[in-house]
């Protein structure tokens, strides 16, 4: 016979035991209180009951109206990157349609954050890059949040620095001291600024399992904070933030149930414990209240999965003297707070952001994720009610502070609650734009665990609060294993390493009491996997340090905190923000953050050539340069000159364009028709510009060894291809001038434009086709996989561009710009040019790679510039038409910052100006437009974002790009290229 084991509570935790124990051959029985399980995961289906409503009603008329399915919530679901125990349990589980249920998690891209009375930002739920100083981690966060928040970079150095406290602390002192310290108190929230206390201290607390910021421990924040940060900067860990594509029982519990009963696992619905019998110190049987009747369920063996505040009030004489440790439940019991959900049903899809939302300022610390838009396995259908097209689904974690009337949450009905939640959420997000609106809400539902307190009129009171880990509070939390040997604890009040009340918590307590058991069966066996928390590995000799100051009496070495706090304060925020993308460019290389840490000291300065006095200042006359060097060489030499080239970067740009010159025009056919195409191709390349991009090939082929005739027809076919892309790209802006004379479509009308540009696409595939005649089949192939994803990235980003003008997409970031220019500037611009002339060099090489970095940074400054050039430039130089980006309603960099920095009034006139098609925009309004940007310092922030970026290109140009590269005249020209890119004027 089987061993059989009863368990007690059917949520996430007593269906985690209960699939362990089945499909290790144990006979289960769960037994659950509810008729749906999940316990406080689950989602209810809310229909017309009767008395027995689940608590939805529909706006102004009650429950009884209603007649859909929609589901209701005790909360909305999340699964953080760093989850492992509940995430494995979901992929040994198939879902309805054939797959398993970890398949239904899908990504969030942004996590928002909205205050009263400024516009709401957003910054990445996820960055995929891995930083080689872990002191740095937190600066690529905290820095996106950019000038939306008063946080000063002191308030970031400082908070950084607590950071890096718990990252090099050891496991003795984190459990030692910080378990009975406040995280108020740790992160010196009381002597900071408001602006610290609200996104730094409480932001990440209040939105934590309805953890208080004064009263948390900081062992459990710290190291929650710690999992987040370091799923944020873990190329290989995904998202952060993950939720499911479905309403959670549909998706997840139902599937789950379904599988353990077909497994052999008796699941049992209202069935509530009412007593736990034991005698001789052993667990007899547990007695059961079902259909009003009593029976006594028994069993081997025992897993109590019921919640903190369930299994206190069944603590009984007979277990106390088995196990007096059980008696620290009572008193851990009162550590609980409330944290439910609220569902609004929608007649019109409002969604706030791809991801969550953080409503900072809220008075009951709202937190929000709009469904439907991840809801890609639902049909609308399934709700049966046409009137619903959204749903909003919020947690209320705060129901002791005071609402806008002065009441806390506790102390309203619960249609007070649902009104003052909306007002709360309508202030918050509704600041430039009315997103929700009184007319669109259909319907509401309130978790049915909120309800009137019989016992305190004019009262709430929360039958499933949630256990919130108060400072020193881990000496009252047991082991799975009680001194009951067939007793076993699986809930979120257990001692995991996942110290939080959570669904993760809550598997992996459940493991620990299947472990338990199966020791106390002597199971011949596979135990249940269990995953400590992540700590990263470069770390281990400052913990192991600290571990020995620790034993030895000492407080951890705060000369550390130090080089946290430098690190933090000399960062570039743009620089910072582009890290992520650069490990995306190149996921096969080297993290960056060495080449790009600006801090003083922290790598040598290798931009200059040669031996230079590092007292003089850069560009003295007294201090020879590279330049002079090749000066030299090509007046001692006859005809030198005509090899070396000139050493003045425009005279040597100029040099490599002449050089393609005859190649480019043998490459226009001579035939007809030319008036309406051959001829304007002809004239357009003539026109042509400074030939940037096909003297990188060259210059990179030349460096490297190679022919620079070799490099004449591909250098021609990218030169050809960024032609065809301006031609293109005019009609797409409707721009009126290129190269200093009327654009193309403007000339010749929009249809010959487009054809002409098309001709343009097709000549140059010719150029890169001739690329075999000089260097054979596979260089060749090479090179046109790279113009392939050429097109490809460049297409995509104009895409991406023309779709943010076309939606009048105001939520465009820093994060947003940053990628659209590794797809429509970069990688055409600069990375596959270098890449390119790689190839003409040495058709083998296997490391095309290390210019990904160099030309994306490069990318960035050339871009951030050009954006600056369009409102400041002089149009007899610059050769398009100044403040064209503004009347195209292109989203910069510059005008990016500028939304943030801009008054309601302000920012509310630039959405309707951009709201209109070109035609309708005035002169006057384009200055007005010009005006607000520079007047709030946009352009100097992002002239000085360029410079850093450019400084970081100068690095990675040595460090990796052309690493052992000899000197030459067309290496010192690319690394001019630097220079030359921001500092241009024209």
């Amino acid at each position: 016979m089987p061993t059989r084991v009863i368990v007690l509570g059917g949520g996430v935790a007593g269906m985690s035991a209960a699939h362990e124990l089945i499909e290790r051959g144990f006979e289960v029985v769960v037994l659950e209180r509810r008729d749906i399980a999940g316990g406080k995961a689950r989602s209810v289906p809310v229909i017309d009951d009767g008395d027995r409503t689940s608590g939805h009603q529909r706006v102004g008329s009650g429950a009884e109206s209603i007649e859909h399915y929609l589901p209701g919530e005790h909360g909305f679901r999340f699964f953080p990157g760093f989850y492992k125990h509940i995430i494995d349990t979901m992929r040994r589980t198939p879902s309805f349609d054939g797959r398993t249920v970890a398949d239904h998690l899908v990504p969030t891209t942004r996590v928002c954050f909205t205050q009263y009375g400024k516009p709401t930002f957003l910054i990445p739920a996820g960055f995929p890059h891995t930083p080689g100083d872990a002191g740095t981690v937190l600066r690529d966060v905290l820095l996106a949040f950019g000038p939306s928040t008063d946080l000063t970079p002191d308030d970031l150095a400082f908070f950084g620095a607590r950071f890096w406290q718990i990252l090099t602390s050891c496991a003795q002192r984190r459990l030692g001291e910080y378990e009975r310290t406040g995280w108020w108190e740790f992160v010196g929230a009381e002597q900071r600024s408001t602006s610290y206390q609200k996104f730094l201290a409480t932001g990440f607390t209040r939105s934590l399992v309805a953890a208080k910021a004064r009263k948390a421990s900081t062992r459990t924040v710290g190291d929650m904070f710690v999992q987040m940060m370091l799923t944020i900067v873990n190329p290989t860990a995904g998202s952060t933030d993950r939720v499911l594509d479905g309403p959670t029982n549909l998706i997840w519990i139902d599937p789950w149930r379904t599988y353990l009963e077909s497994s052999g696992v008796r699941y049992v619905i209202d069935a509530e414990v009412e007593e736990i019998l034991s005698a001789k110190g052993r667990i007899t049987g547990v007695a059961v209240r079902k259909q009003g009747k009593r029976t006594v369920v028994q069993g081997d063996h025992y897993v109590a999965a019921l919640p903190l505040e369930r299994i206190a009030t069944l603590l009984n004489g007979g277990l106390l003297a088995a196990d007096p440790t059980l008696a620290n439940l009572s008193a851990l019991a009162a550590n609980v707070e409330w944290m439910n959900g609220v569902q609004f049903y929608l007649c019109r899809d409002a969604p706030t952001a791809h991801g969550h939302v953080i409503h900072i300022d809220t008075e009951w610390a709202l937190t929000s994720v709009s469904q439907l838009q991840f809801w890609r396995s639902v049909a609308p259908e399934q709700f049966g009610d046409s009137d619903v097209s959204g749903v909003l689904s919020v947690d209320v974690s705060d129901w002791t502070a005071p609402g806008s009337d002065g009441r806390p949450a506790m102390q309203c009905s619960r249609e007070e609650v649902i009104g003052e939640t909306w007002k709360q959420l309508k202030r918050s997000i509704n600041f430039d734009r009315e997103l929700l609106r009184d007319e669109d809400l259909d319907s509401w539902f309130l978790d049915p665990d909120i309800e009137d307190d019989p016992a305190h009129r004019g009262f709430l009171r929360n039958l499933e609060p949630l256990l919130v880990n108060l400072v020193d509070t881990w000496a009252l939390r047991p082991e799975a294993t009680t001194a009951i040997p067939n007793l076993f604890l699986a809930s979120d009040y257990v001692r995991t390493h996942t110290d939080l009340a959570t669904m993760e918590g809550a598997n992996e307590a459940a493991r620990r009491a299947v472990n338990g058991l199966l020791d106390a069966v002597k199971f011949d066996g596979p135990r249940c996997d269990l995953w400590p928390l992540h700590e990263p590995e470069i770390l281990a000799p400052w913990r192991l340090h600290d571990a020995a100051r620790y034993e030895a009496g000492l407080p951890w070495d705060d000369s550390l905190m130090q080089v946290a706090a430098h690190a933090i304060r000399g960062a570039s925020p743009l620089l910072e923000q582009a890290r992520p993308l650069l490990e995306q460019v190149a996921p096969f290389v080297n993290p960056v953050a060495d080449a790009l840490d600006l801090s003083d000291g922290a790598m040598e300065d290798v931009s200059e050539l040669g031996t230079v006095d590092p007292t003089v200042k850069r560009g003295s006359t007294d201090v020879p340069t590279p330049q002079d060097a090749l000066r030299d060489i090509a007046d001692a030499m006859p005809g030198a000159a005509d090899v070396v080239g000139p050493t003045g970067f425009l005279e040597r740009l100029g040099w490599y364009r002449d050089m393609l010159a005859d190649t480019l025009a043998a490459g226009v056919p001579t035939w007809e028709p030319q008036r309406h195409l051959y001829g304007l191709v002809k004239d357009f390349i003539d026109r042509s510009g400074k030939g940037l991009r096909p003297a990188l090939c060259i210059a990179t082929a030349r460096a490297l060894g190679g022919r620079a005739e070799d490099a004449f027809p591909a250098a021609a076919g990218i030169e050809m291809l960024h032609n065809a892309f301006l031609v293109h790209d005019d009609i797409e802006d409707g721009s009126d001038l290129r190269r200093g004379v009327a654009t193309m479509h403007r000339r010749a009308g929009v249809p010959i434009a487009v054809n002409t540009g098309d001709a343009m696409n097709a000549l140059g595939m010719r150029f890169f086709r001739k690329s075999g005649e000089r260097l054979g089949p596979t260089a060749t192939l090479r090179i046109l996989d790279e113009v392939d994803h050429l097109f490809v990235e460049s297409l995509e980003g104009q895409a991406m561009e023309l779709g943010w003008v076309r939606d009048n997409d105001l939520m465009v970031g820093v994060d947003d710009y940053l990628r659209l220019v590794l797809k429509k500037t970069a990688w055409y611009s600069f990375i596959h040019p270098m890449r390119i002339g790689a190839l003409v060099a040495n058709g083998d090489d296997q490391n095309l790679s290390r210019f990904d970095r160099f030309g994306y940074l490069l990318g960035l400054a050339f871009q951030i510039t050009d954006d600056v050039l369009n409102l400041n430039g002089d149009v007899a130089r610059y050769g398009k038409e100044v403040d064209g980006d503004l009347w195209e309603g292109k989203r910069t960099l510059l005008l990016t910052h500028a939304l943030g920095h801009a008054n309601r009034a302000d920012r509310a006139w630039i959405s309707s100006f951009l709201a209109r098609p070109r035609e309708r925009r005035l002169p006057r309004e384009v200055l007005r437009l010009h005006q607000i940007i520079a007047s709030g310092g946009s352009i100097q922030w992002v002239q000085h974002a360029a410079a850093a970026l450019a400084e970081a290109a100068a690095r990675e140009f040595h460090s990796s790009a052309f690493a052992g590269v000899p000197a030459s005249p067309d290496l010192e020209w690319l690394r001019a290229c630097v220079d030359f890119l921001v500092q241009r004027d024209a």
